[in-house]
């Protein structure tokens, strides 16, 4: 895909272990970047002038349009989106508590479902808009190794496997109008949120577990990125970087 100073790079969960080092990987090839999350605390540490972080909802459609609006000159192209928000979640179906029986939270579902599914649409079909307009783009989603089901993750599951539908609905949809759209779904990797989430010894288990045997590295994230950015006759692909793990 070829670029110019004035094409946007756009990404969704900025502020979280792996979207920090998406941004920082654009911003290295002095892409203009809009960072986006609830929060942009960490991302406003970096002393760069091509980044802009904003805090956002990014359910609330009006105001993310007015984000983009207010940030990106109407003249400019938005050239990628990599939408990398979401939210890990473990709760299962069911848990016996002592004598009692306890169902998932209700709460909770549409809370995984907004953050994880949602968002990303509500993200996606604004940017396709404004791709729509400016000859194209392309649209990265991210699933999940978790998407064709893992126990514990009823509901991070489920928006998963919605987005790996979304992401192939969309590349039918607006391919003809020149936006790409794909997906990763990334297995477990070696970042600070998944030592935060796990013993050393969980972890070691999940490397032994892998074919390769060992967790993945952000650079290896960043090249699946690069990939489907870059190829213009990839569509609607999702793509596993597992390291070939199974759950």
């Amino acid at each position: 895909m070829p670029t110019g100073s004035s094409d946007w790079v756009i990404i969704s969960g900025a502020n979280g272990s792996l979207g920090r080092a998406i941004v920082d990987h654009f911003a290295a090839l002095d892409r203009p970047i809009l960072a986006l999350d609830r929060s942009v605390e960490l991302i406003e540490t970096v002393n760069r002038p091509s980044i802009h972080a904003r805090a956002v909802d990014l359910t609330a459609e009006a105001d993310v349009k007015a984000l983009l609006d207010e940030v990106i000159p109407r003249s400019d192209r938005l050239c990628l989106l990599v939408n990398a928000v979401g939210l890990i979640w473990n709760e299962p179906v069911l848990k016996l508590r002592g004598a009692n029986l306890q169902v998932h939270s209700l709460e909770n579902w549409r809370r995984v479902i907004e953050a994880n599914l949602t968002a990303p649409f509500a993200m996606a079909s604004l940017v396709a808009a404004r791709m729509a307009r400016k000859g194209g783009g392309a649209i990265i989603n991210f699933s999940s190794i978790a998407s064709r089901g893992n126990v514990g993750q009823a509901a991070y599951s489920a928006a998963k496997a919605g987005i790996e539908g979304l992401t192939r609905t969309m590349a039918a949809e607006l391919g003809p109008v020149g936006i790409r759209v794909n997906a990763i779904a990334p297995g477990f990797f070696d970042v600070p949120s998944t030592r935060a989430a796990m013993s050393d010894e969980q972890l070691k288990a999940l490397a032994d577990q892998t074919p390769v045997r060992r967790l993945g590295q952000t650079g290896e994230l960043i090249d699946a990125i690069d990939f489907l950015a870059g190829n213009d006759f990839v569509n609607g692909v999702v793509l596993d970087v597992t390291g070939g793990l199974k759950l």
